[in-house]
Order: structure tokens, then sequence, then C-alpha cells
């Protein structure tokens, strides 16, 4: 076990399966139907609690599957997104947490607060969106109803351990209103969202300078293209805020393959 006892598995997307003293967390399962990861469902280990940024299709499709294999599981979701999540999921409500922004919940073995998120900037309308986010061949109409709702809410996560060790996982944009959000929480470990946010590498140096992280792991670089296509860009990326972020490491998960840290 690493310096700050976490095992951590990147799956797919944004999904990662963490555990620490024996607990599992799973963030945002989509797992199974993205082509480009060699995970599916049956990949994850442990689950008590799943983690959800909103609840567009590239986030949602392995939680009802997930809640049966572990029926202890809990999931915490944005306030708005909750109920529709449960109707299209046909989920237990009572297994269901709506987190409004600044709510931290005490679990004993970890407390997770939830924080305020905005998606990327899409520039379109309301009809142009639902469009747009219909396409996949497997988003049905309950699914698409909702899709509106993982643009207009959005919750990252952080969590602190018993022993103090603390972790952020976030997943927008690097806005000075997330910057000013971030630099106040000082994570051990942040797990950031990567690939539309390369195409701004002094935002990206400068959140993680603001966040105060000692290891950053990048996610959501295997959904529009093959991880190999992002791996000399990230790298990059990396090689520069470990230049400019003193005793800060940038580690490059692989799919299924769990990181000691």
């Amino acid at each position: 076990m690493g310096k700050y006892g976490f095992r951590i598995k990147w799956l797919s997307v944004a999904s990662f399966e963490i555990e620490k003293d024996g607990h599992h967390i799973v963030t945002d399962p989509f797992i199974t139907l993205n082509d480009n990861s060699p995970c599916t469902w049956e990949s994850v280990e442990g689950c008590e609690l799943i983690t959800l940024s909103h609840v567009h299709w590239d986030h949602i499709t392995d939680i009802p599957v997930l809640m049966k294999k572990f029926p202890q599981a809990q999931l915490l979701a944005g306030t708005l997104s909750a109920l529709p999540l449960i109707e299209w999921g046909n989920l237990i409500p009572q297994d269901v947490y709506p987190m409004d922004a600044n709510l931290e919940l005490d679990f004993d073995w970890v407390k997770v607060k939830a924080l305020f998120g905005r998606h990327v900037a899409f520039g379109k309308t309301f009809s142009e969106l639902q469009s747009q986010l219909r396409r996949k061949p497997f988003v049905d109409k309950a699914m698409g109803d909702m899709q509106i709702l993982g643009t207009t809410e959005y919750r990252n996560f952080f969590f602190t351990f018993p022993d103090g060790v603390k972790l952020l996982v976030w997943g927008n944009e690097f806005t000075p209103i997330q910057k000013n959000i971030v630099k106040e929480l000082k994570p051990d470990i942040a797990i950031i969202q990567a690939t539309r946010q390369l195409k701004d590498p002094d935002g990206f140096v400068d959140f993680v300078k603001k966040s105060g992280a000692k290891i950053v792991i990048p996610h959501h670089m295997d959904l529009s293209k093959p991880y190999d296509e992002y791996r000399e860009e990230l790298r990059a990326i990396g090689d520069r805020i470990e230049a400019e972020c003193p005793g800060t490491q940038f580690i490059m998960p692989e799919h299924g393959e769990w990181m000691e840290i």
C-alpha cells in the first residue's frame, strides 16, 4: 500500500474504483458500453458508495447493475437529478442521496462533500441539446429525458478520511469560479478531467497549483477516441505540472490496473 493508503483503479471515462481501509467507492459508472475500455461492470470488486457528477449517458449506464450486484451500495447524486435517476434505473429510493452543493455526509469511514460544478458551455438551446444527447442507440426515452439535467446540474466530490487524507474527484472546466472553490480544499490526491481541458494547459496547471494536490490522476481520455491517442499530449501536460508544481506527481492510469498510492 502506498503513502496515502489507497488503491485506485481506472475503469472507463470518469469511472474509478477507489479502495481505502477495506471500503470501496465507485465514481460515475459508465464502463461496459465504452468500446475504448476493456473493463465491464464485472471489473468492480467492491462498492459501498457511488458518486455521480451528472446524469449524462456516459456517466450512468452501469448504475442499476452495480446497485444490484452490491445491495449495500448507496448513490450520491445531484438533487434535481435524483428522482429521474431513481425512475430510470428502477432504484430503491432510500439508497439514493440527493446532494445539494456544499452538503457533507459523514459515513463514519469517510466524509463526502458535494461541490458545485458546471458542465462545459455548449452554447445550445434546450431542444438542440436534447436532440444531440439522445443520439446514442442505447439512450432510451427515460435516459434521454434526463440529459438536460446533466448539463444544468453538476456535482464534484471531496472525500475526507478518518486519517485526515483528502481526495478530490473533479470533472469540469477550469473557470475562475471552479478555481476559487478548489483553492480552499488542499487535497492529497486529485482525480481531474482531461481531454477538452488539454486545450487549456495554462488553466490546467493553474488549477493544480491552486488545489495544492500532491498526486494528480487524469480521467475522461477514452470516450471519443482511444486512450493511446491522448498519451503524448497527457504526458506533456503531466511533465509541465510536475515542473511547475513542486512536490506534485502526475500519474497516468491504465484501464483495470490497481494503483497503490
